[in-house]
């Protein structure tokens, strides 16, 4: 969830701009890209659990 300013997310081939309080989901294995418009700030949320990340 998007919880400061904005940017510009791409999914597949299909962009979304996302402000405050916005949210997405990406399907495994489904490339994708975000292009930072501002100082944004996000919560991410990996189901199921990406031990790699954990470090």
């Amino acid at each position: 969830m998007i919880t400061r300013d904005k940017d510009i997310m791409t999914i597949g081939d299909q962009d979304y701009q996302l402000a405050a309080g916005d949210s997405w989901a990406i399907p495994g294995s489904v490339e994708h890209s975000v292009k930072v418009l501002k100082q944004v700030e996000a919560i991410e949320v990996f189901v199921p659990v990406r031990e790699d990340y954990l470090d």
